[in-house]
């Protein structure tokens, strides 16, 4: 019997996921998108159900249940590393005295909104589009299930600094240590933010030879989520002249390290930071003397820019080749391999830039090579000052298009800039992973009549037109991974992730999901 390994997971109880709140907002939130659009009362009632069955397997009294559910799928066949999630001082900013309270007063405020407003509103607007009993009564369930939530969140008083007592860093050790002792498919990978070495609450480096390289660990890896609100090349990660870093230490035990590398999913609540280390801004890498800004509040109705903007600024892929260069044999996993949407948007050339006035554009082409000019110049035509994309582009002269486009600056797309890291030969140890894969559709069974969300055909789209034309050594560098349960959020159940991922690459499923994992974790 084959053991294949999920790279990417997490198993969080009840009080962890409340911490990740937004993805149950943006959830309901796209109920009310859905309304805007021509769908079938079965398709949104699909995908009310859904969020519903999310929201109950995700409120877990404990992460070995949560585990449970999953194992309900992987039945003892995959092994999982289940990742960390410090989210401790995603809101501090560097402020003690004021630690997480924005969140606390925030988050109330959301629950009211999605209780009060958000909720009622869809209702009403389901009700009156559908004239659906049915559909009224899945919406209930979704304000049962919210209210659930809620009730967890009152346990800790407003006057207590930490705001959910089995939410904390130690809280997640102690359960995955738990875990990982207890079933032999768990992996776990030890969560860390550079930030506690600064708070004088650890000594990172020790932290990892106590809970990784030590003869009883419990931990096989590393994980880091820069835009919870530090820098890549943050000094503890780097390291100093005078002492040692995390990625010093990583590269010469080979302890691998798993990184968000997607410009969506989580992001720190401040609108101004103090950063160490480098960020990307304005398109250039600079080491900031002062705190940052950001444009968009997170609490905000532009939450989505909020996270795409704090993901560009403190975790883009231009950031993580600065670490390996200087670590050029560090065992890293850029997960997500910048997200299933730009990922398609590369496989396709997808070329959003259509319109441009025609003076910018020839500034913005001036430094390109003189193939590359002609290129572009051929695919635009000039009309009353403004360039417009041609149509009816063969797929050649699209991809032409698209590269050109990229190396103008004019397209930023994180699977690109990705794939040229990991397909370095000077970065041997360098990896990419698919986990939350989220492009699908929804289909109905022809023998149930039920519909289901599935990305078997994007997922076959990739395979023809990207992984199939790759190189061994290409192939070499692609993990699979499933982000349950936080893709479920997004995209399919786990269940139909798992099926479409090993019928969309049929035998090749081996080597994202054996062969190329071994290898990252080093089971070899």
């Amino acid at each position: 019997m084959k053991t294949y390994y999920d790279i990417h997971c997490h198993i969080f109880n009840k009080d962890v996921i409340i911490r990740k709140l937004v993805n149950v907002v943006q959830s309901l939130l796209s109920i009310r998108d859905l309304l805007e659009k021509d769908l079938s009362g079965a398709a949104l009632k699909y995908k009310i159900d859904e969020i519903t069955h999310i929201l109950t397997e995700v409120t877990q009294e404990s992460s070995e249940d949560v585990f449970k559910a999953q194992d309900k799928v992987y039945q003892g066949q995959v092994v999982t590393t289940p990742l960390m999630f410090d989210l401790t001082y995603a809101d501090d900013n560097d402020d003690d005295e004021n630690h997480n309270k924005r969140y606390r007063r925030r988050i109330k405020s959301v629950f009211w909104l999605l209780r009060a407003v958000v909720l009622p509103v869809v209702e009403h607007i389901a009700r009156n589009k559908y004239d659906n009993d049915e559909l009224a009564e899945a919406i209930d369930q979704v304000q049962k299930q919210v209210k659930k939530f809620q009730k967890n969140f009152k346990v800790k008083s407003d006057e207590e600094v930490e705001i959910f007592d089995n939410a904390n860093y130690a809280q997640q050790v102690a359960d995955l240590e738990y875990l990982s002792q207890k079933y032999e498919t768990i992996k776990p990978f030890f969560g860390i933010d550079p930030r506690r070495e600064y708070k004088g609450h650890t000594n990172t480096v020790e932290a990892i030879k106590q809970k990784i390289l030590a003869d009883d660990a419990l931990f096989y890896g590393v994980k880091l989520y820069a835009p919870a609100g530090f820098s890549p090349t943050d000094p503890v990660l780097m390291g100093t002249d005078d002492q040692e870093g995390v990625y010093g230490i990583c590269e010469r035990h080979k302890i691998p390290i798993t990184v968000h590398n997607s410009d969506a999913g989580f992001a720190c609540f401040s609108t101004v930071l103090n950063v160490r280390g480098d960020v990307l801004l304005n398109e250039n890498i600079v080491r900031p003397q002062k705190p940052i800004r950001f444009d968009n509040r997170f609490f905000s109705r532009h939450v989505s820019e909020a996270i795409q903007e704090r993901a560009k600024k403190l975790n883009h892929p231009q950031l993580w080749e600065l670490v390996l260069q200087k670590y050029p044999n560090l065992v890293l996993n850029l997960a997500h391999f910048g997200g299933s949407g730009q990922i398609m948007e590369y496989v396709n050339y997808d070329i959003k830039y259509k319109k441009a006035d025609a003076d910018l554009f020839e500034n913005e082409i001036m430094h390109l090579s003189v193939e590359d000019k002609e290129v572009l110049r051929a695919a635009y035509t000039e009309k009353k000052g403004y360039m417009y994309l041609r149509e009816n582009m063969t797929i050649s002269e699209r991809a032409k298009t698209w590269n050109a486009l990229y190396r103008a600056k004019l397209i930023d797309n994180w699977a690109k800039a990705i794939f040229d890291l990991v397909k370095n030969p000077n970065y041997p140890n360098a990896y990419t992973d698919l986990s939350c894969f989220s492009e699908g559709t929804l289909i109905e069974s022809p023998e149930t009549q039920k519909l289901t969300f599935s990305i078997k055909e994007e997922l076959k789209t990739f395979k023809h037109n990207f992984f199939d034309q790759l190189n061994a050594y290409e192939k070499s560098k692609i993990l699979y991974g499933s982000d349950y349960y936080l893709t479920q959020f997004f995209g399919p159940s786990l269940q139909q992730y798992f099926d479409d991922f090993k019928a969309a690459f049929d035998e090749d499923f081996d080597i994202i999901a054996i062969d190329n994992p071994k290898r990252f974790l080093n089971f070899e």
